[in-house]
């Protein structure tokens, strides 16, 4: 059995599928929505409003998606929100082994272009390092 599920939000059509999808699959399963703030490269939520401190605005945005998301839920209760600045691998990767993660679902949405021939997407990266199974959603 699913107990918990990690499931990274970014404000993307992918990952509000993912969350779908999580509830759909998951239901009595515990939830931690994870959104992770980038400083190098900010996230998908964030709309890069440069008017006061960027980490305190990005955060508060974060949190504005993440109570959207948790919303989704038939059982709030048992979903639980984190926001993170640091690398989004990085961070989702040392989540799941931290939290005893059992099971990633993410959506699709990444970098695009170069970037991605460069560094590759954080779903495929996530998906190659996670110590458990990883769903992606379109």
């Amino acid at each position: 059995m699913i107990e918990t599920v990690l499931v990274p939000v970014d404000g993307s059509a992918p990952a509000q599928e993912a969350v779908r999808y999580t509830q759909t699959v998951f239901p009595d399963s515990t939830i931690t929505l994870l959104t992770v703030i980038d400083p190098a490269d900010g996230f998908a939520g964030y709309s890069g409003d440069s008017g006061g401190n960027w980490e305190k605005r990005a955060k508060a945005e974060a949190e504005s998606l993440l109570e959207d998301a948790q919303a989704e839920f038939m059982s709030p209760e048992r979903v639980r929100t984190s926001t993170i600045v640091g690398d989004p691998v990085d961070t989702i990767v040392a989540t799941v082994k931290n939290e005893d993660v059992d099971q990633v679902v993410m959506g699709s949405h990444g970098r695009d272009g170069i970037q991605r021939l460069l560094v590759g997407s954080v779903a495929e990266q996530v998906m190659r390092r996670a110590p458990a199974p990883v769903t992606i959603t379109r």
